[in-house]
């Protein structure tokens, strides 16, 4: 299957993760790419209520379907 990939690279050597790529099925909908950035922004280390504030809630997806997500 062919997927597209997100990728964020740190410029500076430190303990923290240096690269974190996502593979992402490219008929992503916009909502599920909403989604993804959210996870690339945890990932970061970015505080709940910072992305929570700058994304909106996320409401549409319950906690099982999310662990769904996931796990599939």
């Amino acid at each position: 299957m062919a997927y597209d990939k997100l990728v964020y690279e740190r410029g500076e050597k430190s303990k923290e993760a240096q690269r974190i790529e996502f593979q992402i099925q490219r008929d992503l909908t916009i909502k599920e790419f909403k989604r993804t950035c959210r996870r690339m922004a945890h990932a970061l280390g970015y505080s709940s209520t910072n992305i929570e504030e700058h994304f909106g809630k996320e409401t549409e997806v319950g906690n099982k379907q999310q662990l769904k997500l996931l796990f599939d």
